[in-house]
């Protein structure tokens, strides 16, 4: 299963601050990865300092945010490898997996049992397939031959070790069945452990075992892992490290990494937008509701991979007013509509008609299930397209968990039909939006932010509302005459007041105050009728009006024919050895080595780092292996450091000439280096990854600016922007409406800082000068954006626009302090390379706030004016 660019992100962030922490220790890694500029914003109001607790005084506690959908178990599987080379240097590590329920434990368990699972496929990689699943229950199967020869998982609940009366709990209990690891074990007398009541000996117990074993912690819906008793408890198990995983972190949860929703939706994880709809009645929400999903039914054999959509009916409890049970829903769906009853399932506390049914084979009837609050926790089928709730959106709060069930995308990638890449809601309400409000507030705990949150709502006509669009959108008769000075001056006055009428500079706020003064039908109208009014009012986009964007990419010569400029393809045809770019050295600036006592010191291009083999506070597990060789050393290396673009034999010919130099220029002893073989490992690959930027660089160079390069722009197969190009993103949402942005006002993507950012006010001066007819903001990393090719990467920059004489002006914006580093200069280098191979139909420039006493506007002016000869 391979990962997406966000989970990569995620566990590459977890190796770089377990890299530091080796270094300068835990709370200074903590702050030194947090303060990257990246980093820093996509956190931002979950940055705090460091939270230690002293039950785990200088151990690694961080927690990684991933929305719901975003597969935070493939991440946990991954990230034990990262701690167990990079933090705790084990071949096996012991791991505790903590799940926040007995029904996700026994799934998680299943799943990690199961061969054919890609969980458990991911273990099998990480570890050679030497890793043994076991369930809490089967703790006392463990056998100490298991923890020596493979990575031994162990999952659980928090709940079983989180007892104050040790002695009463199963855990901590004295058992004959472990005697045999403790035998064996020099440590049994460890300070920390619990003992038996005589003090003789320690308890044999799975807890003391876990201590000794210092495992990794894995825990999931950390969010609910934050008491003193689950400090307490985590001392009484000596963890080496603490990877937590959430979709809601909390401020002393650590948060090191948080992944946006967008990007969960960018990389076809999860169903956006969706689209909901808010009614009066549930008969005819319900019958909306059954009419999309057959809809999505038909469009779904379309599809070339079994697809079955289904509906999620969200019974109301028996205490609410309105009194549509699950015994009321169901005869109504049977007996009124006329729906076969083998197609419905009810799963309620009592009813639990799904229990050993795959609702994924073909053969599965279920199209409808009926629930109140039962699929809440451990049900997960991306079948699941659309919602029905009729219990009240507002305070119940298993409907936040019933979305996340419509959300998830099946086989984890888009369909080709575009309804069947959104999610459907249809719910009741009282008054107009406030059912959408509500739910971009639940939003918030499945880990969405505040902005993303709303754009992924998509409020859509019901009947009501088709209904009063059609009589005059503008005008409200209102069954009681309001006071003059009651209704905003942006509103218009009729037939004493009892006619109101919008006007086009009548607001959101101006309709807000109003709606308060009206009974909630009347606000229901008000609302409706001014929704519809404003999108009248509202031109079309250029997009929505046919206007064409496009812009001619660029094309180099490789094995005889034009391909795309991309800088990966590129370095795939360029024949690089690593030899070339690396001497098979590592000088003592780079990698030193002093034994120090009974550890070592090392130090890595001048950093300090201490290994110590005895010491509890500072020591990590250390394995000694008999009878190595530099034979068996080269060949861990290489099996540690595999490359794809370097073929094994030079790759271990030229390992062989690095540790020959350290054992024969520096006369290092093949002990130490044994000993201290993850740092090793560590130096050396961070040696590989500068020879390969270096020879990325000398390939994107001999490509583009060597003499006999053949580069050229292609006008006939161009980059084309199109209407629904962005959908699903998340758009600017402030108050300064934009003119001529391309996608129209309402679809102007996100920027970085704000509407208080340099990049917004950039956004601005395009909008507002004469001589451009209309621009785009273009969304960095976005597949459908645009980008040009880099020594190591895709440059996407910021905007792109159509000038009224139809050239393209190509814009990226820098802050001051950006402007001439070595990243821009090369970004400015291959734009302008870009425009001169367009003979004057292209134009680029990287504008600043101020450059040469020019503001953008007129550094823009000046590009857009200036011809070249």
């Amino acid at each position: 299963m391979k990962l997406k660019t966000y989970q990569l992100s995620a566990i590459d962030v977890l190796e770089r601050f377990l890299k530091k922490c080796r270094i300068i220790g835990v709370s200074a890694a903590y702050e030194a990865i947090t303060n990257d500029s990246e980093i820093a914003e996509r956190l931002g109001k979950m940055r705090n300092k460091y939270v230690n607790w002293n039950s785990i005084e200088d151990i690694p506690r961080v927690c990684i945010k991933i929305p719901t959908g975003g597969g935070k178990t493939i991440v946990a599987a991954h990230a034990i490898r990262v701690v167990a080379n990079t933090w705790c240097e084990r071949e096996y590590p012991v791991v505790l997996w903590f799940c926040p329920s007995e029904t996700i434990r026994r799934q998680t368990s299943e799943a990690l049992k199961n061969p054919r699972h890609p969980y458990r496929m991911v273990l099998n990689e990480q570890f050679s397939g030497s890793a043994i699943i076991f369930d809490i229950e089967d703790k006392f199967h463990v056998k100490p031959a298991d923890m020596e020869s493979a990575a031994c998982i162990i999952v659980s609940t928090i709940q079983a070790f989180r007892q104050r009366q040790t002695d009463k709990y199963n855990v901590y209990k004295d058992s004959e069945y472990l005697e045999p690891h403790f035998i064996r074990s020099k440590t049994n007398a460890h300070d920390g452990m619990e003992k038996k009541e005589c003090g003789s000996r320690v308890k044999y117990s799975f807890a003391n075992l876990l201590f000794q074993h210092r495992p990794i912690v894995i825990v999931d819906e950390a969010h609910n892992v934050i008491s003193d008793l689950s400090q307490e408890l985590l001392g009484r198990i000596n963890p080496s490290a603490i990877v937590e995983l959430t979709a809601t972190p909390r401020l002393n949860n650590n948060t090191v990494y948080n992944v946006r929703a967008s990007e969960l939706k960018k990389e076809e994880m999860i169903k956006l937008p969706i689209e909901l709809r808010e009614h009066l009645g549930w008969e005819h929400a319900i019958d909306e509701a059954i009419t999309k999903r057959a809809e999505l039914e038909e469009v779904a054999k379309g599809e070339s991979e079994y697809l079955r959509p289904i509906l999620l009916f969200q019974a109301q409890d028996r205490s609410n007013e309105v009194n549509v049970t699950v015994d009321v829903l169901h005869s109504h769906l049977v007996e009124t509509l006329g729906l076969p009853p083998h197609e419905i399932a009810t799963v309620t506390g009592e009813q639990k008609e799904l229990d050993g049914i795959d609702i994924f084979d073909r053969s599965c009837p279920i199209k409808y299930i009926i629930t109140v609050e039962a699929l809440k926790e451990g049900w997960d089928c991306s079948f699941a397209y659309v919602l029905c709730s009729l219990a009240n959106v507002q305070s119940n709060t298993a409907v936040e968990q019933l979305l996340g069930r419509v959300m998830r995308m099946p086989y984890a990638k888009n369909r080709k039909a575009a309804a069947l890449n959104k999610a459907y809601a249809y719910v009741l309400s009282k008054s107009f939006g406030d059912a959408a409000s509500s739910l971009v507030r639940k939003l918030g705990n499945k880990g969405f932010d505040e902005t993303e949150a709303a754009a992924s709502i998509e409020l859509k006509q019901s009947e009501l509302w088709d209904l009063l669009s059609r009589t005059e959108i503008n005008k409200v008769d209102l069954a009681h005459p309001l006071e003059t000075n009651a209704i905003p001056a942006s509103i218009m006055i009729e037939n004493e007041g009892q006619t109101i009428v919008f006007t086009q500079e009548t607001t959101d706020a101006d309709v807000a105050v109003l709606v308060e003064k009206v009974s909630s039908d009347k606000a229901f109208e008000i609302q409706s009728k001014f929704s519809s009014f404003k999108r009248q009012e509202s031109k079309p986009s250029p997009a929505m009006s046919g206007s064409s964007f496009s812009i001619p990419q660029l094309m180099m010569h490789l094995q005889n024919e034009f391909v795309l400029a991309d800088p990966d393809v590129i370095f795939e045809e360029f024949d690089w050895d690593i030899s070339e770019y690396a001497e098979a050295t590592l000088k003592p600036h780079e990698f030193k080595v002093e034994p120090v006592g009974s550890g070592f010191v090392i130090e890595l291009d001048g950093n300090r780092l201490s290994y110590s083999l005895m010491s509890k506070q500072t020591s990590l597990p250390f394995v000694e292996v008999e009878g190595w060789t530099s034979i068996n050393l080269i060949l861990w290396l290489d099996r540690k450091l595999r490359q794809e673009d370097i073929p094994q034999p030079k790759m271990i010919n030229w390992l062989r000439q690095v540790i020959q130099y350290l054992t024969d220029d520096r006369a290092m002893s093949l002990s130490t280096l044994m000993a201290t073989r993850y740092a090793l490992a560590n130096k050396i690959n961070a040696k590989i990854k500068t020879a390969r930027n270096l020879a990325r660089t000398k390939a994107f160079q001999t490509s583009f600016f060597m003499r006999d390069a053949r580069v050229m722009l292609d006008f006939d197969s161009k980059f084309v922007f199109d209407e629904s190009m962005y959908d699903g993103e998340v758009m600017y949402g402030g108050s300064y409406r934009f003119q001529k942005h391309y996608l129209g006002a309402s679809k102007v993507p996100v920027f970085s800082g704000g509407d208080i950012g340099e990049e917004f006010a950039c956004a601005q001066a395009l909008d507002a000068i004469p001589s451009i007819k209309y621009w785009l903001r273009n969304i960095s990393r976005h597949k459908r954006s645009f980008w040009l090719p880099t020594s190591s990467d895709k440059f996407y920059p910021d905007f792109v626009a159509v000038l009224e004489d139809d050239r393209i002006l190509v814009v990226e914006y820098k802050g001051g302090h950006l402007a001439d580093n070595q990243d821009t200069k090369e970004k400015r280098m291959i734009g302008e390379f870009w425009e001169k191979q367009s003979s004057g139909q292209c134009l680029f420039i990287v504008v600043e706030k101020t450059k040469d006493n020019l503001t953008v506007t007129d550094q823009i002016n000046m590009k857009i004016t200036t011809r070249n000869p």
